[in-house]
């Protein structure tokens, strides 16, 4: 999931006959980061802006309601609930295009969204898929509050060891771990653990499993 950067552009495509089709990537876009833009437009749009809004509002009253149901039961109440409402999103910001000058805020909120609508309907073909990345967001949130302390970080190395263990810490959060004890856990087994077993010691199945692991 990501935003309207360039770069991402072909990590969603689908793959060659050469490419192995059991790891396709499935590209979102982020509700949230779309939602904002409509938000910054409210100042020069309110009633445009504010009509969007409310449509997106009743989006995420499909996700509250979703939220605590398996990812089969969302998938089905989604596929019933969500896309009416999408499509009378996407007509009316294509009502509105006329309405607003092109690098007008609103204009701007309209372009980003429907140029990303495939984007932003994935997440409606599995449960699983999240209709924003605010999860993500709020979890690299003291990141990027401390990204001055942590200016320098020695090397390129260096930057992308400290990435994989805060996305570790991050996770074990995530599953109510004692990050201290997974990682002293982990470190102590990885050396002797077989090398094709090593997805048992991912947090998510570290605690059904640290009993049984050799």
């Amino acid at each position: 999931m990501s935003d309207a950067y360039a770069g991402y552009g072909g990590l969603g495509k689908p793959p060659t006959t050469e490419e192995v089709t059991a790891h396709i990537v499935i590209h979102l876009a982020c509700w949230a980061h779309a939602r904002r833009y409509f938000v910054e437009a409210q100042s020069t749009s309110p009633r445009a802006a504010g009509e969007v809004l409310v449509l997106i509002a009743k989006l995420y009253g499909v996700e509250s309601e979703a939220k605590h149901l398996s990812p089969q039961e969302r998938f089905a109440l989604r596929q019933k609930e969500s896309p009416p409402l999408l499509a009378k999103i996407k007509k009316k910001l294509e009502e509105h295009i006329p309405g607003h000058l092109p690098q007008s805020p609103m204009r701007k909120a309209i372009n980003y969204t429907l140029g990303l609508w495939g984007e932003l309907n994935a997440y409606l073909q599995d449960g699983r898929l999240p209709i924003d990345n605010n999860l993500t967001e709020n979890a690299i949130r003291p990141i990027a509050l401390g990204r001055k302390n942590w200016l320098f970080v020695g090397s390129e190395d260096g930057g992308h060891t400290a990435a994989v263990l805060m996305s570790f810490c991050i996770t074990c959060r995530k599953n109510k771990i004692n990050t201290w004890k997974y990682l002293k856990d982990i470190l102590q087994r990885i050396q002797s653990h077989p090398a094709s077993r090593l997805a048992e010691l991912l947090p998510d199945q570290w605690t059904r499993l640290q009993t049984t692991i050799g």
